[in-house]
């Protein structure tokens, strides 16, 4: 990690572990979760038109 990150030792002892974990193990844009929002883009719908009853 230190080597491909480019990362020196030094900085690495200081940061806080858990949260670069968790910024090492984060998902890729298309594996995250989707909000409802970018849902109804994908499904084609308006988001103007989103809230209008059926």
């Amino acid at each position: 990690m230190l080597q491909n990150l480019h990362i020196m030792p030094s900085q690495f002892e200081e940061e806080d572990f858990y949260r670069l974990n968790e910024v090492l193990s984060a998902l890729p844009a298309e594996e995250r979760v989707m909000t409802g929002s970018d849902f109804i883009k994908q499904m084609g719908i308006k988001p103007e038109n989103a809230s209008q009853s059926i």
